[in-house]
């Protein structure tokens, strides 16, 4: 069993402005009934829009709660962190991490708490279908999650997303992983604990649109790879092996054909499509050992995952800015 007394809320926000409102609304009447202290931590993404104004108007309606205002757009797993370090700096016991779009049913929270008061120390709220994503989103999603698993050390569900029930002890967990490159549903599965899943049915997105785009996407599944495996490299050096074998005994069958039986050499257009192939295949190999590289390079840097510009809190009515 677990023991929980105070929640906090972690809020990632990049243009919310049109859905905050209706957000908190409905956030706090779903979390009324479980008694619990319940504090936001809004998490600003470099917004354009007017999100930090109008979370920061309701701050006051929001005992202990904050907006942390970063100085750019880090990107949501940034933010995630950033909440999360946020969170953890005052009392909680747990935390749940929702998007301000309202996908993510506020309404599914209480439930999410119950589980973890029976003992799990990860809720995880997994999305029990995807009817209202595109064919093509679908396909990709299927296929990203697929080569993931095929390729990483560590079980990647399809439909768990960042909105789940965290324990403080895993939260601390997560805080302590600095890394630049991170790809936080891999993270959650990493640190291990006891977890839960709990279908959830999403919902559509409350105002605007989506901020994810394909190429987005395809740079999320380039990163969730090379930060959990070292799969493809072995996989290049199979393909590089195997080509070289193929190649070899090509060449000695074309000397015996040659010599044995005196064939003509194959012409130029075969030996120009095996150049091709060859360089083709050699250069995604020096491509994907640059991205490992690269990684290393700018962890090495050992800068921050993120700048925080501002933390505004309001508490009996008088107003704080850092």
């Amino acid at each position: 069993m677990n023991s929980i007394n105070s929640l906090a809320v972690v809020v990632p926000m990049f243009n919310e402005a049109q859905s905050i409102d209706r957000f908190i609304d409905r956030t706090v009447l779903a979390l009324a009934a479980t008694g619990l202290d319940i504090r936001f931590v809004f998490v600003d993404d470099g917004s354009s829009d007017d999100s930090v104004a109008r979370a920061s108007a309701r701050l006051p309606e929001l005992p202990g709660s904050a907006v942390v205002q970063l100085s750019r757009n880090f990107g949501k797993e940034a933010a995630l962190l950033a909440g999360l370090d946020a969170a953890l700096a005052g009392e909680c016991d747990a935390i749940v991490m929702i998007d301000a779009d309202l996908q993510h049913p506020p309404e599914a929270i209480p439930k999410m708490v119950e589980e973890f008061r029976n003992g799990n120390d990860v809720v995880i709220a997994s999305r029990a279908s995807r009817t209202g994503d595109s064919f093509a989103r679908r396909s990709f999603t299927k296929l990203f999650y697929k080569s993931i698993n095929w390729l990483a050390e560590i079980p990647i569900v399809d439909g768990d997303g960042d909105f789940r029930l965290l324990g403080r002890d895993v939260v601390e967990a997560l805080c302590s992983l600095r890394e630049q490159h991170r790809f936080t549903k891999g993270l959650y599965s990493w640190v291990g604990f006891q977890q839960l899943r709990m279908p959830v049915e999403y919902e559509t997105r409350d105002a605007g649109e989506s901020k994810f785009r394909y190429g987005p996407l395809v740079a999320l599944a380039l990163n969730a790879v090379t930060s959990f495996s070292a799969k493809p490299l072995r996989i290049a050096l199979v393909v590089g092996f195997a080509i070289g074998t193929l190649s070899l005994t090509y060449a000695v069958w074309i000397a015996l054909q040659t010599i044995g039986f005196g064939k003509d050499l194959p012409g130029y257009a075969s030996i120009f499509c095996g150049m091709m192939f060859l360089g083709g295949v050699q250069l995604m190999g020096i491509g994907l050992l640059g991205e490992y590289v690269g990684r290393t390079y700018i962890e090495s840097k050992s800068r921050p995952p993120y700048l925080v510009k501002r933390v505004i809190s309001k508490g009996a009515g008088r107003a704080r800015q850092d």
